[in-house]
């Protein structure tokens, strides 16, 4: 039997996604009955609604892995009903809904519970489901017209109570579970109010314990990026890169930062003003993390987890003068240039230079 992935979707596994089964209960602080929800029988989704809600279960197709506790099995035992097509996939949606609006003891702010069922294509020929689940809030929006007055054009502004918003910023909380055992999670989450964590009442709705510490994700994503910078040919890089300008700046940004995020860690990496050999370091880098599990997740990075042997850059010259750092060697006044002979000039600037014995 083969292993379960450590990754996350890739590019490739998001844009295969497909709805099988959709459904969305309405959920608003001012409906008195059922938790403040109001179920639905059905969603008719013409292609444009499909590509909109598509987009939403794209955006949300990572996440913090996590692993359902054993004893926490509510959750878990719902989301394999769903999976089953003689199953009453409204009614259990419905049960899912209700325990989610239940728990929230605090004010609850208007909008959708989602719960889809979704196929992507984890390998040729091999096509498998995911339950995905998100809670957006309604953002009120305006829409317009315009009338001929007196030969004059006039915009009239007529206001979208129920809008859904196309933006990230839209989705509060969301879950991708895989009841199967394809992925070495079970779930991966996010929650907008409390990120890098989980609120208590969505985390106990969910019924996971993380799958990793800080610290082992901090090393994984350095560790990462170090075996991908030592596969890249010199031709790949820009002029005077190496492997330890990828490795320093990961480093740097892993000390200077008090939240993971996988595109701002990316682009702190990655420096190349040649944009399209930029977007391909870009797309293997993410691949990358996205294999060994880091792409997606959020979390403190602990730097101090990274063992010194890692996080040292050391360059030894032929001469016998060995230079040792830690981070990017552009922050610590190292400069390195090539010379026609095939030689290289070391330049080091520093406000102090002394001896030690």
């Amino acid at each position: 039997m083969p292993q379960p992935l450590e990754s996350v979707l890739g590019q490739a596994q998001r844009d295969s996604l497909e709805i099988h089964n959709l459904i969305f209960h309405i959920i608003d602080p001012e409906i008195e009955e059922d938790d403040h929800v109001l179920f639905l029988d059905e969603v008719e989704l013409q292609e444009k609604q499909k590509a909109f809600f598509l987009d939403r279960l794209r955006d949300i197709a990572e996440g913090t892995q996590y692993k359902f506790l054993p004893e926490a099995v509510s959750l878990k035992e719902k989301c394999e009903l769903l999976l089953d097509d003689a199953q009453d996939f409204n009614q259990i949606s419905r049960q899912i809904t209700r325990d989610f609006a239940g728990r929230h003891q605090e004010q609850m702010s208007a909008g959708v519970f989602v719960i889809a069922v979704v196929t992507f294509q984890a390998a040729a020929h091999n096509s498998r489901k995911l339950i995905l689940m998100v809670k957006m809030d309604r953002r009120p929006s305006f829409s317009y017209k315009y009338e001929l007055r007196n030969g004059r054009k006039i915009a009239v502004m007529e206001e979208v109570p129920n809008a859904l918003s196309e933006t990230k910023a839209a989705v509060q909380k969301s879950a991708v579970v895989d009841v199967t055992d394809h992925f070495a999670w079970d779930v991966l989450a996010f929650d907008r109010v409390k990120k890098p964590l989980l609120s208590d009442y969505f985390k106990a709705f969910l019924g996971v314990t993380a799958r990793h510490q800080d610290s082992e994700l901090t090393r994984i994503a350095h560790g990462t990026v170090k075996k991908w910078a030592g596969k890249l040919a010199p031709e790949a890089m820009p002029e005077g890169e190496d492997l330890f300008s990828y490795t320093g700046r990961a480093f740097n940004y892993l000390n200077d930062h008090a939240q993971f995020d996988t595109d701002a860690f990316i682009d702190a990496v990655i420096k190349d003003q040649n944009s399209e050999r930029k977007d391909v370091l870009v797309r293997q880098l993410k691949d990358e993390l996205a294999l060994a599990g880091v792409a997606g997740q959020q979390f403190v990075p602990r730097p101090g987890s990274i063992p010194k042997k890692q996080s040292k850059q050391v360059y030894q010259t032929a001469e016998g003068v060995t230079i040792t750092f830690e981070g990017d060697k552009d922050a610590v006044g190292l400069r390195i240039e090539a010379k026609p002979d095939g030689g290289k000039i070391l330049t080091i600037e520093t406000n102090q230079l002394s001896i030690k014995q």
